[in-house]
């Protein structure tokens, strides 16, 4: 079995949506893992745009028809880095040592190990770019963070991981926080939007029109790992560097870039 990593950028927000949920004031919340509370993309999303609008003999090959299982495989597209409102610098990338354990423990898994610089933190610690650090803090909306040290050897190594080269604004902002602040953000720092409907003649909100949706901010980031025999299906991944994903795509929700990343 061959497997590569693939990295998702959010262009816009992104609603992974689970259907109505009446359980809270969130109308429409996103998808999220079980276990952690983190947002997460579902495989099934991703496989499905990436074979929309195609039915031949080739696309039930790879991806799997009715009669047939499809030859690649896709995991569900987990949170890698979430961005978050920041003093200084505009916004930070944060993530956390049991994000990054895992997918160090998952790329190893698949045979395409990753040699991250990982480091502990704990509590209200932070490892921090240099874009935003306050007065040796870190403020992401209303929690102060003490930084730790400089995040430069490990947002270097997961540059290059991510988009395959240095790139300063994302070095620049990185953040490695603890778990608890990092689960903290992925509950409360998503975006929450408010839609109505309007009747067509008073232009007022129409009887029970009112509800609110929730969405992973632009700018996030996801990671998951593709799985085939042939590695020759990868090349699928190649002719939609550009993907939407999840619900809401006529008010421009959802659209994703395909990182450069690690190669096949």
């Amino acid at each position: 079995m061959k497997a590569k990593a693939i990295f998702w950028q959010a262009l816009t927000p992104v609603h992974p949506g689970t259907g109505q949920d009446s359980s809270s004031v969130i109308d429409l919340p996103v998808a999220r893992e079980a276990a952690t509370g983190f947002p997460v993309i579902p495989a099934s999303s991703l496989k499905g745009v990436l074979r929309d609008g195609r039915s031949d003999e080739a696309a039930n090959k790879i991806f799997g028809s009715l009669d047939q299982m499809g030859e690649l495989t896709l995991t569900d597209a987990r949170l890698l880095l979430l961005p978050v409102r920041s003093y200084t610098g505009t916004f930070a990338l944060i993530t956390c040592p049991l994000v990054l354990q895992r997918l160090e423990r998952d790329a190893a898994a698949l045979g395409r190990p990753l040699s991250l610089p990982l480091a502990n933190v704990e509590g209200e610690q932070a490892l921090a770019g240099s874009a935003i650090q306050y007065e040796q803090k870190v403020i992401l909306e209303d929690i102060d963070l003490q930084v730790k040290g400089p995040s430069e050897a490990l947002a270097k190594a997961m540059s290059q991981v991510v988009f395959g080269k240095e790139e300063p604004y994302f070095t620049e902002r990185f953040a490695l926080v603890s778990n608890d602040v990092f689960g903290y953000f992925c509950q409360t720092g998503l975006e929450v939007i408010a839609r109505v409907r309007l009747e067509s003649e008073t232009k007022t909100v129409a009887n029970g029109a009112l509800w609110y949706e929730e969405a992973i901010p632009a700018e996030a980031i996801f990671s998951s790992f593709a799985i085939a025999k042939d590695q020759a299906h990868f090349a699928e991944l190649d002719k939609n560097p550009y993907l939407q994903i999840g619900g809401k795509a006529s008010v421009g929700r959802g659209l994703l870039r395909r990182l450069g990343g690690e190669q096949a």
